[in-house]
């Protein structure tokens, strides 16, 4: 089994010693998600946290009427369905791969303990919360105050944030793999309206495509065409 509880990235982990990072290590339970497949569903009573190890989960609500929000995306290190830990709340959202990922499901009442009694493992958690909420505001925000366009140019900015690396001199490479489907379900529109917004950004020079993967070909101009 890969020593992923020893990886050094994970700083939250530090907190803990070696002896108790093995029993959280053999408590809990790792599995592979394929693309498409269901980390998890809304219940009222969850009993597990989640930790990435590689690969890249979308977070997603659904409406009454079917439709699809995504909240985010979990990146490889980071914990989710994290509220679980801090108190009787819902699940109310769903995870899916995005892409083939191992996934890490610990128990509520084994990772419980650690986050009461370690306040650097407790901020550390709540500090990646308190990151996801921040963009769901700013998307709300976006979605109140500014057009599709602006929208689109937010979340690709926002991608390239989190997922970005260098490309051709002052480009950005989104490295992930996302559908116009799902930039949609990000910027709360429908997936024709980004298609518009994608092409005419393309034109204009400021956006372009490697493979599946959109480019940021010209950031800093891209940020001034927020309005």
């Amino acid at each position: 089994m890969t020593d992923f509880w020893h990886l050094h990235d994970l700083d939250w982990l530090e907190e803990l010693s070696f002896d108790e990072r093995e029993t959280l290590r053999k408590k809990s339970f790792r599995r592979r998600y394929e693309i498409g497949q269901t980390v998890f569903m809304p219940t009222p009573t969850p009993s597990s946290v989640y930790l990435l190890e590689s690969g890249l989960v979308r977070i997603y609500r659904l409406s009454e009427s079917g439709l699809e929000t995504s909240l985010g995306y979990v990146k490889a290190g980071e914990v989710f369905g994290e509220l679980a830990v801090f108190g009787e709340y819902p699940r109310e959202s769903f995870a899916q791969a995005v892409q083939a990922s191992l996934v890490w499901k610990i128990p509520r009442r084994v990772f419980q303990p650690y986050v009461s009694s370690r306040p650097g493992l407790a901020f550390e958690v709540s500090k990646q919360i308190g990151g996801r909420l921040k963009r769901i505001e700013s998307r709300v925000e976006s979605l109140v105050f500014r057009d599709v366009r602006s929208r689109v140019v937010l979340i690709l900015l926002e991608l390239a944030e989190g997922f970005g690396r260098e490309y051709a001199g002052d480009g950005l490479l989104i490295d992930v793999e996302i559908t116009q489907a799902e930039l949609a379900t990000l910027v709360g529109s429908t997936r024709q309206s980004v298609n518009v917004c994608l092409n005419e950004l393309t034109d204009q020079g400021l956006v372009g495509r490697e493979g599946r993967r959109v480019v940021l070909l010209k950031p800093e101009e891209l940020r001034r065409q927020i309005v």
